[in-house]
């Protein structure tokens, strides 16, 4: 009969933890190097950009917003600045505030 029919048990662990630690390991790696290529990538295409488009379309809408006070020709709204606006926003805020505190 055969002298070696016991299992080297010992080894058999051991062998299975490290190959539980090394994919482990191996598996974190491999994720910490994605993200760092992944925000090269992103450095560089943000470097490479040019926002033109984006800048021009900005600039129309600030000067939209800004343009002086007036009556548009085509609709027949009243226009006037954006911080006269808001100041004839917050000043009616406040006189109804005003109003309901007495």
């Amino acid at each position: 009969m055969a002298a070696y029919d016991d299992l080297n048990v010992k080894r058999i662990f051991i062998v299975g933890i490290a190959s539980i630690v090394v994919t482990a390991v191996t598996a974190l790696a491999v994720q910490v190097l994605y993200y760092y290529l992944a925000e090269v990538q992103i450095a560089r295409t943000s470097a490479n950009s040019s926002y033109t488009r984006q800048n021009n379309a900005l600039a129309r809408q600030t000067a939209q917003i800004s343009k002086e006070q007036g009556v548009d020709a085509e609709t027949g709204n009243l226009t006037i600045p954006i911080d006269q606006a808001m100041n004839v926003i917050i000043s009616q805020s406040d006189e109804k505030s005003g109003s309901d505190e007495t």
